[in-house]
């Protein structure tokens, strides 16, 4: 598969291997970059081309290294190649969006997870071979140890199935299993897609409401929707065609091949039992060929009489050993879910504060009122007060709302949520200008109870903060608006990107205002251009929604 030769340099023979058009390396890595050019085109992969050719660079450059000082030999890095390939190919970093070519953001976890992926191969070794797939322990050591405010895996979900996306998994398909058919690893790849298939959907429909959060999805998928996200996965693909089939890292024999790719599906729907994030799912299926790795050669003893050319005796001697013990998996399959569906029924992560620092959660757990005490309370508190036979007399505020201009729903929205009605984007319009308004008088009245009506979490604290400024300045602040543009818009949270997309009201117009002293005189009147986006909380007492959050800063999704 490679052409070499022999140099003289400073007296010392080099040999020089150039790459060949059959090197099954070189066909993984066209397939590979394709992908890359429909993500950095069509599919919307959150990448930058300059990130991709770090990791490019730093596993040619290791690998080059390592065969001229260790080997004497100038080789073409195809391993090197590949594994940057692959490492960007499934690395993501928080804060890199589409479209932004050359963003070097985050570029130290690509190179260190290249360099230490490389590493792995060339120090972790068993009898001459390389126990771990290089790039598969590099990406699972950085999400681990990283976790999703510096890392996160390549979505699970690529783009709406279209003409592109057919065209992606007939790249995916195709091309794994040609290289499959070459490399004699086919027995194994279907071994894993089968397995996995088999294993998820026994843990999956015993276990309905268990649970997976993601940014593309605006409610948590659940038992068998979950099961068909991730079976119809290309990402789960990219994993079973051509992470798992690594010729160096896996057993020799047929059989073992195909019980090894059996085993990793096992492995992996055992991990991905306690996790509710998307984040956590696929470094749980990463994490399955790790540990896959290190057990393949105890595989390859215990199967080796399967193996063709194995003598009949050890065959049906053996037969009902390894029959107790797939039986006993798949028992271990049924059963862990059992216990990891305790952490699914609240997978819907806080949203981050806006200092940039995470939220604190205090769980209560109490049994609440009973059902006689909670009648007699409400009717108690419908009567009129004692001694008094009339209904008094009602009050009520009533808000005069500046004109809103029609809310506009981008397609992107609609693709996330597509229950997001005009009608419903007109309301979400509609309660956050009444929110701003009554803001606005709590600020002029320096009411905090009155902003705490209309805000909540850290929006409440914005417009607090800015009521006590006046209060210490002895000021009176009137802010009024005048809005031309509203829109529905999606960003990335900071924290937990591969949590749901955030969906907030975004308004543009004139923001004015008028200062005043204690006596009421004029000190100052300033206008401005307004635009903001605001995240809406849950409606109180079945009332309009609150302000919750300022997604002003965040990264559009």
């Amino acid at each position: 598969m490679t052409h070499a030769s022999t140099v003289r340099i400073g007296g010392r023979d080099y040999r020089v291997i150039l790459p060949s058009i059959r090197d099954p390396r070189l066909h993984v890595a066209v397939v590979l970059l394709t992908l890359q050019v429909l993500g950095q085109t069509v599919l919307g992969f959150r990448l930058s081309v300059a990130q991709i050719l770090a990791c490019l660079a730093a596993g040619a450059l290791i690998e080059f290294s390592v065969s001229v000082f260790k080997d004497k030999t100038f080789l073409w890095p195809a391993s090197g190649l590949l594994t940057g390939n692959s490492s960007a190919f499934i690395l993501r970093v928080p804060g890199t969006v589409h479209g932004d070519w050359w963003s070097v953001h985050g570029i130290w976890i690509f190179i260190g997870v290249v360099a230490v992926s490389m590493a792995s191969k060339y120090l972790i070794r068993w009898h001459g071979r390389h126990i771990f797939n290089p790039s598969n322990l590099g990406l699972v050591l950085a999400f681990v140890t990283l976790g999703p405010r510096y890392t996160e895996p390549l979505d699970l979900w690529w783009a709406p199935l279209g003409t592109w996306m057919i065209v992606a998994y007939a790249i995916l398909i195709v091309g794994g299993f040609l290289i499959a058919w070459e490399l004699r690893l086919l027995g194994l790849e279907l071994g894993f897609i089968a397995g996995f298939a088999a294993f998820l959907y026994l843990a999956l429909a015993s276990i309905p409401d268990h649970c997976m959060v993601a940014s593309w999805h605006a409610t948590p998928m659940c038992g068998l929707e979950l099961w068909q996200v991730l079976v119809t996965s290309p990402e789960v693909l990219i994993f079973a065609l051509f992470m798992i089939p690594d010729p160096r890292t896996v057993p020799d024999g047929p059989v073992a091949r195909i019980v090894f790719g059996v085993v990793v599906a096992l492995l992996a729907v055992v991990l991905l039992g306690p996790t509710t994030l998307e984040f956590w799912t696929k470094t749980a299926i990463l994490a399955s060929l790790v540990i896959a790795c290190v057990l393949r050669f105890a595989l390859a003893r215990a199967f080796a009489h399967l193996e063709p050319g194995a003598r009949t005796v050890n065959r049906r001697r053996r037969f009902w050993p390894v029959a107790a013990t797939i039986a006993l998996l798949l028992l271990f399959t049924e059963s862990l879910p059992v216990a990891a569906s305790l952490s699914t029924h609240s997978p819907e992560p806080a949203a981050e504060l806006p200092d940039g620092s995470s939220p604190t959660i205090t769980l209560k757990v109490s049994s609440g009122p009973g059902v006689a005490a909670w009648m007699t309370g409400a009717a108690e508190a419908a009567l009129p007060p004692v001694g008094k036979t009339e209904p008094g007399a009602a009050s009520a505020r009533i808000w005069v709302l500046p004109s809103i201009p029609a809310v506009s729903i981008p397609a992107n929205v609609t693709a996330f949520d597509p229950s997001l009605t005009p009608q419903e984007a007109a309301r979400m319009g509609h309660d956050v200008v009444l929110d701003l308004i009554v803001e606005s008088e709590a600020r002029r009245s320096h009411d905090s109870k009155l902003a705490a009506t209309a805000a909540d979490g850290d929006a409440l604290k914005e417009f607090t903060d800015v009521i006590n400024q006046d209060v210490s300045g002895g000021t009176i602040v009137q802010k009024t608006y005048s809005f031309d543009q509203a829109s529905l818009g999606l960003w990335l949270p900071k924290f937990s990107t591969q949590a749901p997309r955030l969906v907030g009201v975004t308004l543009h117009g004139t923001a004015t205002l008028t200062t005043r002293d204690a006596t009421g005189k004029v000190l100052s009147q300033t206008s401005g251009p307004y635009s903001k986006s605001w995240g809406l909380g849950s409606s109180p007492n079945g009332g309009s929604a609150v302000i919750a959050n300022d997604y002003t800063d965040l990264t559009p999704a």
